[in-house]
């Protein structure tokens, strides 16, 4: 850009969108105010989409949103009253079987332990060691890799991935039958005394399988507004959920060499009481709060790698062949890939979700009750932004999809030069903040 017009234009056009990377491009027609004449024109509107991996901008705002819901839920506002601290809460956190031994960090509080130690350095059937004394360090491009490629159980992996929505709708019908039966009552009469509420997210592993983080709650017949039954505590809860994650399953379909292939939870589940001071038994004091809420919006905008090659569809088998990933996660897509061709499979549509490693479902979902939605947060976004002022009727009418991308060949770059400033002014100001609260 070689002349101030152009930055202004190139500016403009940002600010309009609010730094968003890939831009959605509208066609349709602009009310004149001065002349009553109706004129094609186009805007610009943010692509809002999640993942950190597509849009930072877009996703930093979705981060923040989903931060909001969680908190909410938590300790109230946002239209739910605070007195939801006070009933029972739990973070729970459901974990995949072994579909194989991958490379993976153990470690104490103090130091670090080796990989997969083995005295006796069995091998397996295909002569690769299953014994590994590396300590490995988080930036170790083995850690998640299985220690013998042929052993690991690709198609299990991939099948329990695409079961993992179904088997957490077995959870929850699970989790109300036990509740119902410590409480000496039938379903019926749980369902119309209390609810059970959840907010949860998706985090996939570096050996491509998925865990959920689900923050669940205990209300009354009303939702938040009402306390649950007093027999209702944390306590019976959470072995009501270790019981209802014990029963559940779901058989893979029939045919195919998965006859008896059966998705069901693996042994390491962590439950943690959220206590009302903002505390959780077996954690640290305030973890119930903005430590809970920005653990869960972390994970709800990350793709399947936490890069960009995972984070669109894939099209054509040809995509297959130019994956620039870990091995082992393009084995995942491209068994997700394979398994789509069966028709015995069709219904789980897995080359549509092949980048999603056969992982079907929501990154992130609530039940109804359990806070306010996303809508509401923009919408009182939207409201704030215009300061209580009503639309703009010139922008009244239809709209078409025109195309991605600014309008100003430069635009993009000053967007992505501009969020990048503002984020690191962020951090120099969250830094500043801390040492000062710390200091003596």
């Amino acid at each position: 850009m070689t002349s101030s017009s152009d930055w202004r234009d190139a500016l403009a056009e940002v600010n309009q969108v609010g730094c968003c990377s890939r831009p959605v491009r509208l066609r349709g027609i602009l009310l004149d105010p001065r002349t009553g004449a109706l004129e094609p024109s186009g805007i610009l509107v943010p692509c809002k989409d999640r993942r950190a991996a597509v849009c930072p901008s877009c996703s930093r705002l979705y981060q923040a949103d989903a931060w909001q819901l969680v908190a909410a839920g938590l300790r109230g506002g946002k239209g739910i009253t605070p007195d939801v601290v006070f009933h029972p809460q739990l973070f729970v956190t459901l974990t995949a079987p072994s579909f194989g031994p991958v490379h993976g960090r153990s470690h104490s509080k103090q130091t670090s332990r080796p990989c997969r130690p083995r005295r006796d350095g069995n091998r397996c059937p295909h002569g690769a060691s299953l014994s590994c004394r590396i300590h490995h360090v988080d930036t170790d491009p083995r850690l998640g890799e299985p220690l013998c490629s042929e052993c690991f159980d690709y198609p299990g992996a991939v099948l329990w991935n695409a079961h993992v929505p179904r088997l957490w709708e077995r959870t929850s019908s699970e989790l109300y039958r036990a509740v119902a039966k410590a409480g000496g009552i039938s379903t019926t009469e749980l369902r119309a005394a209390a609810r059970l509420s959840y907010m949860k997210v998706v985090e996939f592993q570096r050996r491509g399988l998925v865990h959920l983080h689900v923050v669940v709650r205990a209300d009354g017949r009303a939702g938040p507004d009402e306390a649950p039954p007093p027999w209702l505590d944390a306590p019976l809860l959470a072995s009501c959920i270790h019981d209802a994650v014990s029963r559940a399953g779901v058989a893979f379909p029939a045919g195919g060499g998965w006859d008896d292939g059966r998705a069901t939870w693996g042994s390491e589940i962590d439950i943690r009481e959220l206590l009302p001071h903002g505390g959780a038994e077996g954690g640290p004091a305030g973890e119930a709060g903005k430590a809970i809420a920005a653990y869960i919006a972390k994970y709800a905008t990350k793709t399947a790698d936490g890069s960009a090659t995972l984070a669109h569809p894939i099209r054509v088998r040809a995509q297959l062949e130019h994956l620039n990933l870990r091995p082992h996660i393009t084995q995942m897509v491209r068994t997700a890939w394979q398994l789509g061709a069966s028709k015995e499979l069709a219904h789980l549509a897995l080359r549509a979700h092949a980048h999603t490693l056969g992982y079907t479902g929501q990154f992130s979902s609530k039940s109804l009750c359990f806070t306010t939605t996303f809508g509401a947060l923009r919408g009182a976004r939207a409201l704030y932004v215009r300061g209580e002022v009503e639309p703009d009727p010139r922008y009244e009418g239809e709209w078409r999809y025109a195309g991605r991308g600014y309008e100003h060949p430069d635009a993009a770059r000053l967007a992505d030069s501009l969020f990048e400033a503002a984020l690191a002014a962020r951090k120099a100001l969250d830094t500043t903040s801390t040492a000062t609260s710390t200091r003596p």
